[in-house]
């Protein structure tokens, strides 16, 4: 069995996703909320998302394209914590809003 001809842009997604999933996993396990991840591993997992989408062009692999492009966006999405879904206010509910 050959290795795919760039498979060392295959071996990064697939080192660094499967840590990040693992620690998710560990983490849920014990019963632990998550704890932000540092800008360090997140610039890690997003390197690691341009590499497999990299693989994904360069291998023709439409499947691959879209799976690492939305891992990128999950990545984005992780990053910024403010962020709140449609519709809803990321800002705490005011005085008069309360009562």
């Amino acid at each position: 069995m050959r290795l795919p001809a760039f498979w060392w842009l295959l071996a990064l997604p697939v080192v660094i996703q499967g840590a990040f999933f693992v620690r998710l996993c560990v983490v849920r396990l014990r019963g632990n909320a998550l704890q932000p991840l540092s800008g360090r591993m997140v610039l890690l997992l997003a390197a690691s998302g341009l590499a497999g989408l990299a693989y994904g062009v360069v291998q023709s692999d439409p499947l691959f394209v879209v799976g690492q492009a939305c891992l990128l966006i999950v990545y984005y999405r992780m990053r910024t914590p403010g962020a709140a879904p449609r519709g809803e206010s990321a800002s705490p509910p005011r005085a008069e809003e309360r009562e």
